[in-house]
């Protein structure tokens, strides 16, 4: 009866139950060769069995000349009959194209190849396929990017010099999942269509990019299942990026012991509530016909990670542990012997404590809960290196393996470096006509590029912002800007936010903020929005992003990105108050632009300021409760300007320079 767009299912009649039902698993009549071949008869049968008013089968092409319609005239009949008269033999011409019976109950699988089983299975990572955006960085960033020796299928590994290596790691994930009761083995249940699984083989390599391990993981085919019936909810929250790098920030000043920790099969640590059969392992069938009746969450599951982030905030808070109101996967717990914080990213855990015994309980602690592989001091976590120097009391952290994997990928491994991401003479301009790069590789790239830009390269992310904007048609030009871009990080790709304990005071977790703005730099005239909040001589957190709305004047633009700022400072503020430092006075933000301060200030140019939107005075409330204190700051060193504009070589290396980056040699 049609295509639901929402669950992306089929939507029919069934005609035992009278019903009209929804399914992903609905099964079209197998079209039999014979309704496939075209019918070269001029005419139809006169002893047709089928009646007036019966539509014709599916396949079948009925080529008959004596049929006419009503409403069509003489001079159309005898056109049709001159043009089939002049082909040869009087056959009518049809098309050679191969066809195929496509699988709707499939079509949400966008790599689809057959299995012995006759579905359609995936040829990239299924895991990736069902993962929310969180847990593709996650996946994407702990992993090189470019890996041509990872075996795609269980066939595959079984045919390479590596396959004892990858048949260990099979065998270790299965008895790990039958050690945690992830499923029983039961008869096929009537009316219910099992789902399948798949195996995802990788190759797990340290910062330095040595090979550290084979890692097997059984990846159930989350994609068909059934909204509603087989999951409803999917949310699963992880650490944000932002707190990751205060508490590094944190942990230099109140010189903390930092640890890392790794779940072992986390997911199957959550309990399905919904009813979920599955066919046994691939390649590990017992022949008896039996499925898997899930009881544990298995990956690839829609909601597999909301079931563990909720089994591990029960066991968390039960050991008293109070998770932070803004960012819900950073977990508190203070006593008299000192403080204790757990950051959470799907299952890697960040550990911090005030001193060397408070982590070593803390570590005893979660392993008596779960079953833990404890990692030591933090070298790796979601693709950021962090690399620490007690001497000189300082954490840097950066993404050199990444970098490299992208380089690679690109083909620019050795390419010539420049000094600055984006020319200040050049001036990119939207394509116009028809999308030249139908084959989205830019926009491949720009998502790689994001991640840097968020993560610890603050110094690209007016350019990836820039170039981000000429995603759905990019030009030539879009294409050189995007590889100087990989020039420059190709000459800095060592380079990371260095955090000092010298700036910060002991038990006062200041931080000050830079905000600036573009007037009318976009594409549409819109201006473009920049600020930088910096702790410990390092940037903790930055954005680069177009305001909604057309400025009239600078002063408006300047007064708009203080109130993005302002939004920003009450976020940090909450994050360190929940972690225990309360913020005893306002905190500093500089802008540029004295009409915009004044007017934050005090409600003063009625004449030029009443058509600012409400929103924006979000900055006056803040300014006039002392939550902030707005500072003049010169442009020449107006540190966020470097997130507004390309800039020129000299002022861009001194505003990298004070966002924590090494100087200049």
């Amino acid at each position: 009866m049609g295509f639901v767009d929402g669950p992306k299912a089929i939507k029919y009649y069934d005609a035992a139950m009278r019903q009209v039902r929804v399914s992903r698993n609905f099964q079209f009549p197998v079209v039999s060769t014979s309704q496939t071949q075209p019918n070269t008869s001029a005419t139809l049968p006169q002893n047709s069995a089928q009646s007036e008013g019966e539509p014709v089968p599916i396949g079948t092409e009925s080529e008959n000349k004596n049929v006419t319609h009503p409403d069509e005239s003489n001079d159309d009949r005898r056109k049709k009959k001159r043009t089939a008269d002049e082909m040869p033999n009087g056959e009518v011409r049809t098309s050679q194209r191969q066809k195929k019976t496509h699988d709707y109950r499939l079509l949400d699988d966008p790599w689809a190849d057959k299995d012995k089983a006759g579905e359609m299975t995936s040829a990239i990572s299924n895991e990736m396929a069902n993962m929310t955006s969180a847990e593709r960085v996650y996946a994407a960033s702990s992993e090189p990017s470019v890996a041509p020796d990872n075996p795609r299928t269980l066939r595959k590994a079984r045919e390479s010099p590596d396959w004892p290596n990858w048949e260990k790691a099979v065998k270790a994930e299965l008895d790990q999942l039958h050690k945690m009761g992830t499923w029983e083995l039961v008869d096929p249940p009537e009316g219910r269509a099992p789902i399948s699984n798949r195996w995802v083989l990788t190759k797990k390599y340290d910062k330095n990019g040595n090979l550290q391990k084979y890692k097997a993981r059984l990846v159930a085919k989350g994609y068909s299942q059934q909204p509603g019936m087989d999951y409803t909810d999917t949310f699963s929250p992880v650490v944000r990026l932002e707190t990751i790098r205060t508490l590094l920030a944190l942990a230099v000043a109140e010189n903390w012991e930092i640890q890392q920790m790794d779940v072992k099969g986390a997911y199957l640590n959550g309990t399905i509530k919904e009813e979920i059969y599955m066919r046994q392992p691939e390649g590990y069938d017992n022949g008896t016909g039996r499925l898997c009746h899930l009881i544990k969450s298995l990956y690839g599951l829609k909601q597999a990670g909301r079931e563990w982030n909720n089994e591990l905030n029960k066991q968390l808070e039960s050991l008293g542990w109070k998770p932070t109101m803004v960012d819900p996967c950073t977990y508190v717990r203070r006593s008299p012997e000192g403080i204790e914080v757990v950051a959470v990213w799907v299952d890697d855990l960040l550990l911090f404590a005030s001193n060397e015994s408070l982590i070593n309980k803390l570590k005893l602690e979660l392993k008596s809960v779960f079953e833990i592989t404890d990692l030591g001091e933090p070298a790796k976590i979601v693709g950021i290196e962090i690399e620490r120097d007690r001497e000189r009391g300082t954490i840097m952290i950066s993404q050199k393996q990444y970098i490299e994997s992208i380089l690679q990928k690109e083909g620019l491994t050795d390419a010539h470096p420049v000094a600055v991401p984006m020319d200040p003479n050049v001036q990119l301009q939207p394509s116009e006509g028809e999308a030249q790069d139908k084959s989205n590789s830019f926009a491949s790239l720009i998502g790689s590029l994001m991640y840097l830009a968020v993560a610890t390269r603050p110094d690209i992310a007016y350019a990836v912002f820039r170039l981000g904007s000429y995603m759905a048609n990019p030009s030539m030009s879009h294409w050189a800007a995007a590889k100087r871009v990989l020039r420059y990080l190709s000459g800095t790709r060592s380079y990371g936010i260095t955090y000092q304990a010298a700036g910060i005071k002991p038990d006062e977790a200041q931080f000050l903020g830079y905000s600036d703005a573009s007037y009318a730099n976009n594409d549409d005239a819109t201006s473009i929005s920049g600020y930088v909040f910096s702790m410990g001589g390092g940037a903790i957190t930055w954005g680069s992003r177009k305001q909604t709305t057309v400025s009239l004047s600078t002063t408006e633009s300047e007064y708009v990105a203080l109130a993005d700022a302002a939004r920003e400072v009450t976020w940090l503020r909450n994050l360190l108050e929940g972690l225990g430092y309360e913020q005893r006075t306002p905190t500093k933000l500089y802008g540029d632009n004295n009409g915009a301060i004044a007017i934050a200030q005090n409600p003063q140019y009625h004449k030029r300021t009443k058509h600012f939107d409400t929103r924006n005075h979000y900055i006056r409330q803040k300014v006039k409760e002392k939550v902030i204190e707005i500072e003049y700051c010169p442009t020449s060193k107006m540190t966020a300007d470097i997130f507004t504009k390309a800039l020129p070589k000299p002022k861009f290396q001194m505003h990298r320079t004070e966002l924590g980056f090494p100087a200049p040699a």
